[in-house]
């Protein structure tokens, strides 16, 4: 078992319901941890844009692996690749995106390997950022040629 950073406590009453509602769309949001070994080593989530920002079926995916340490292993790849069959499978998704740090070279690596395509770079506060996204017609098209 490996061993897990110590982290800040979290609030107790919002800890509590972030965990009766993770694996559940609510409020257009899904939570899931990224477990390791019995350990809680990152999150990750998706949340469904209101209609008139992106049409049906559109999801955002963020991640998280807690400690840097952790990060590069294949844990954060793995999650999303599940995450992302698991929406276009049982949600019906049309396309799915996700953002990160034009810098995150790790994250970007995941995203193209699994398909994203770049869409655009957006600055915020003086960080770019590399939006990506996936198509449904594209991931079963790769999930075909696996």
């Amino acid at each position: 078992m490996m061993a897990a950073r110590a982290a800040a406590k979290p609030d107790r009453e919002k800890l509590r319901a972030r965990i009766e509602r993770s694996g559940l769309l609510v409020d257009g949001a899904i939570d899931l941890a990224i477990d390791i070994d019995g350990v809680r080593v990152g999150e990750i989530q998706t949340y469904v844009p209101p209609e008139r920002e992106l049409p049906p079926g559109a999801y955002e995916l963020g991640i998280t692996i807690d400690d840097p340490s952790l990060r590069g292993r294949g844990y954060g790849g793995e999650a999303v690749r599940l995450f992302v069959d698991w929406l276009f499978d049982a949600r019906e998704a049309t396309s799915v995106a996700l953002g990160t740090v034009e810098s995150n070279t790790a994250m970007r690596t995941v995203a193209e390997r699994l398909g994203f395509v770049a869409d655009g770079v957006v600055a915020s506060q003086g960080t770019e950022y590399v939006y990506y996204v996936l198509m449904r017609d594209a991931w079963q098209a790769r999930r075909r040629s696996r």
